[in-house]
């Protein structure tokens, strides 16, 4: 069996790795599809240096993209060369609105009308639908441009991963994905790989330009992941009451706060959080999760990472960080399928006074 799997982020490359870990016997090409041919080549290195999980690794990163009919010429050549002779292959994705993954589909279901496209979990989006879902313009006036333009090849995607051209989803909680992708054959994360040797040698390669993390985790209880820093400059009361219902409980030195990786000064945090860790904002989240102990607590806005954090390492306690805004419905409704409590800073010291109790019930298996 050839699995092909299009990485275009560390998350995808999480993903791709624990189902190829699974598969051993598999012959297992990265194809690596990023925006920009430097997160392109960072991904490409951390494959480089990690763990043999990969069979084959194709830059479709370092094909430019184009105006007008020449826009995808090149990476759809290199797929074609790569998919045209392959007669058993399963290929896999965290979008398949990208036309990479639908000129793939297109390729390989003329050699093997089985082929099987495969949906990785994206986080949110795969549980809550995409953000414009209920838009004309994105139901309706998009897809019929596309289908005249890319023809036969085109399948609209609604939201993320219900695409024709996708027959099987992967998620970490199939009982709470979309109705959209109810329709298709779902099965579930196994979280175990995550926790294999070969996948810390692969967050440690991720890692490898920054060595100081791994020791600047040892010992840490919580980790505070952030918003972009727009929110707590312009609240910085509310975070500053985190601060201190944190040090009510935990020492500073036990406390590692997550910038969001956009953030321009970290000198605030440093002021609003004192004596506490402050991680690399150039790291994602999902590189450090198998470094931390497992008594370790995730706190932080509702945001993708806390997803994230929940099925990567599903034994650590998680929970969100709520203030005095109204939840949507369809999140609040997610968090409490997920067992995310959703919390005030006035809550979060009485939280985890009772992290014990939490951990026991708080674990959740896929």
């Amino acid at each position: 069996m050839n699995d092909f799997f299009f990485i275009s982020s560390p998350l995808h490359l999480f993903m791709a790795a624990n189902l190829a870990i699974q598969n051993p016997a598999h012959k297992k090409t990265a194809l690596i599809i990023s925006k920009n041919r430097q997160s392109g080549s960072r991904l490409l290195a951390v494959i480089a240096h990690g763990p043999d999980i990969f069979t084959n690794t194709v830059d479709l990163s370092a094909c430019p993209l184009r105006r007008g009919n020449r826009r995808h010429k090149s990476r759809f050549q290199l797929l074609n060369e790569l998919l045209s002779e392959t007669c058993d292959a399963r290929i896999f994705t965290g979008n398949d609105r990208r036309m990479e993954f639908q000129y793939a589909m297109h390729v390989a279901t003329r050699g093997n009308p089985q082929t099987e496209g495969i949906y990785l979990d994206e986080g949110a989006v795969t549980y809550i639908g995409h953000k414009s879902m209920h838009r004309i313009q994105h139901r309706y006036i998009d897809p019929f441009f596309k289908q005249l333009f890319y023809g036969a090849c085109y399948k609209p995607a609604v939201t993320t991963g219900a695409s024709a051209w996708v027959n099987t989803v992967y998620a970490a909680f199939p009982a709470a994905v979309h109705p959209l992708l109810q329709r298709k054959n779902i099965r579930a994360i196994d979280p175990a790989p995550f926790r294999t040797k070969a996948f810390k040698e692969l967050a440690m390669a991720m890692l490898k330009d920054y060595p100081e993390i791994e020791t600047r985790l040892c010992g840490i209880k919580l980790v505070l992941t952030l918003p972009h820093e727009a929110c707590y400059i312009k609240e910085p009361r509310r975070y500053r009451e985190f601060a201190e219902q944190l040090g009510a409980y935990l020492q500073p030195a036990q406390i590692a706060v997550k910038p969001h990786p956009r953030i321009t000064n970290s000198a605030v945090l440093h002021n609003l959080f004192p004596g506490t860790t402050i991680l690399e904002h150039r790291v994602g989240m999902e590189a450090m999760l198998p470094l931390l102990d497992d008594d370790c607590i995730i706190a932080g806005d509702i945001s993708s990472t806390l997803l994230t954090t929940r099925w990567l390492r599903p034994d650590l306690q998680v929970v969100a960080l709520t203030g005095n805004q109204d939840v949507p419905a369809v999140l609040s409704r997610l968090y409490r399928t997920l067992h995310i409590p959703m919390i005030s800073a006035a809550q979060i010291g009485t939280y985890l006074k009772s992290s014990g109790e939490h951990k026991k019930r708080n674990v959740i298996t896929p």
